[in-house]
């Protein structure tokens, strides 16, 4: 910060000139990015999140029968092995979206496992120990494709957004004497 001030002494009718130079340092502050994908994921993760948790209070878990009782929870067939590892995936999809400009290649990751798991189980046959040990079917995975390729997409295209960078300065404090 760089200012001039102009002082006249009346007495003597001279003018004299003061010039003040700001020399504090400045200290750059990133502003956090932040992308349409973490709302994407954080919307899908807290879905299968919720969804698991459903799915495991009506059905219990016992750690001697993780592939029974199968219940139907909003529709869709759940084993209490399937509600965990939906609720594993949720929490995972959650944990990706809350960092700031998102952990992109998890989320990626995670949506590419989903659409090939939801393909495996759409095409053909559902293979029998899926269904025996998760009590998938065709809506479970037509579930997971869905939302594996929305996630997936979201991922690879979306942009990043920087809101640019805040300049702060760091005050020098002086005692005068």
């Amino acid at each position: 910060m760089t200012y001039s001030d102009s002082l006249h002494d009346t007495d003597t009718g001279v003018t004299r000139s003061e010039e003040v130079v700001d020399e504090r340092p400045t200290v750059a502050v990133a502003a956090p990015s932040w992308s349409p994908a973490q709302i994407i994921g954080l919307i899908v993760g807290i879905f299968f999140a919720v969804l698991g948790t459903a799915a495991i209070i009506r059905t219990g878990f016992d750690t001697s029968h993780i592939y029974t009782p199968k219940d139907d929870v909003w529709s869709f067939t759940h084993s209490p092995l399937l509600a965990l590892i939906e609720i594993g995936y949720g929490a995972l999809l959650i944990i990706a979206s809350v960092v700031p400009g998102g952990v992109r290649w998890l989320m990626g990751f995670l949506g590419a496992v989903a659409l090939g798991f939801g393909v495996v189980i759409v095409a053909g046959d559902t293979p029998t120990r899926l269904n025996d040990w998760l009590g998938v079917t065709h809506r479970n995975g037509w579930l997971y494709v869905i939302s594996g390729a929305v996630v997936l997409v979201a991922a690879l295209v979306s942009p990043v957004f920087v809101t640019g960078t805040r300049r702060r300065h760091v005050r020098d404090v002086q005692q005068a004497a």
